[in-house]
């Protein structure tokens, strides 16, 4: 994990929630550049700065630095409609998921 990783989380979830970069420094009590000047590698977010941007997006921290999901905010609403589901529901969605892999490949 490096600078790279965390410029592009916040651009990937900043952008998964269709807010500019602008507004969102705003909303998180910063300077009008202060995303993009985390999101073109100039500068690293304090740990407070961190902790804010993950708040205001409602994830963890954990989530924030899972590099296993590469787009965490999506992964975290699937997972809500999934757990409205019953058993059936999901078994179906998950033979979708996989004809849909099966087909890509």
């Amino acid at each position: 994990m490096d600078r790279k990783f965390i410029s592009e989380r916040y651009a990937r979830i900043r952008l998964a929630h269709n807010i500019s970069a602008r507004k969102l420094s705003f909303e998180l009590g910063q300077s009008s550049e202060y995303i993009n000047q985390i999101e073109a590698g100039k500068s690293m977010p304090s740990i407070e700065g961190l902790i804010n941007f993950c708040e205001y997006f409602n994830i963890t921290l954990g989530e924030f630095f899972d590099q296993t999901a590469e787009f965490p905010v999506q992964y975290k609403s699937i997972i809500a409609e999934l757990n409205k589901m019953d058993a059936m529901s999901i078994a179906l969605v998950l033979d979708l998921l996989k004809l849909i892999n099966a087909n890509k490949q």
